[in-house]
């Protein structure tokens, strides 16, 4: 049986006992959790005795900047565990200071329980999980966009498709941009599959190659 150490700093009782039930794991997985400790001094301390694998943060504990400092702390002291940082909003400045981090892990207060059990699936498996209502705002400066969709494909394609298609552009595998995108490399298969037949072409690169000959790729 895999056993994971989580210090859960959160001030809201019910908040704690929820995150305490969603973690409830399959019988090959234990997770041990430490959600009683209140004092910043104390949590401090037992970060550095214990280097937990996770340690689950809300960004606005004590309803100011201790939270991020408790995320910087744990970062200096126990590098090796994994920041879960919980928040309702997600500001420039935020996203900014969460990226320098290096934190993976950014989970909206008010997911549903699949979606935290998603993301603490994820980071076990060492994958990033943003959550859906932040994920357009942490990656606009980490992605580049290699297309630029003319009035064809915005009629043509969904939003998503529109998505695969710019990755499928900087030269991503169905992997990468299932990994960005937070689907099922089988889901990748299939959005490429309806964009080729949306598209009308065909071929194993013939996509890649569609998007080199567009008027409006750059980069």
């Amino acid at each position: 049986m895999r056993e994971f150490d989580v210090i859960v700093a959160y001030e809201d009782p019910l908040k704690r006992l929820g995150i305490k039930a969603m973690l409830e794991a399959p019988k090959d997985l234990k997770f041990n959790l430490y959600d009683e400790i209140r004092d910043l001094e104390q949590l401090r301390k037992v970060i550095v005795s214990l280097q937990p694998d996770f340690i689950v943060i809300d960004a606005t504990l004590n309803a100011d900047q201790s939270g991020i400092q408790l995320a910087e702390y744990t970062r200096r002291h126990s590098p090796r565990t994994k920041i879960v940082m919980m928040t309702f909003s997600l500001d420039e400045q935020l996203v900014q200071t969460l990226q320098d981090l290096e934190i993976k892990w950014v989970v909206f207060k008010a997911e549903s329980v699949e979606n935290i059990k998603k993301c603490a699936w994820r980071a076990i498996h060492n994958q990033p999980y943003i959550s859906k209502v932040f994920r357009d705002d942490w990656y606009q400066d980490l992605v580049p966009v290699a297309l630029k969709p003319n009035e064809y494909l915005r009629k043509t394609l969904s939003k998503t498709e529109i998505k695969v298609l710019n990755q499928v552009a900087l030269g991503n595998t169905n992997k990468q941009i299932a990994e960005y995108l937070f689907k099922s490399e089988k889901t990748i298969k299939n959005h490429r599959h309806n964009i080729c037949k949306k598209l009308n072409i065909s071929g194993s690169n013939a996509l890649f190659k569609y998007t080199m000959k567009l008027k409006d790729v750059f980069h």
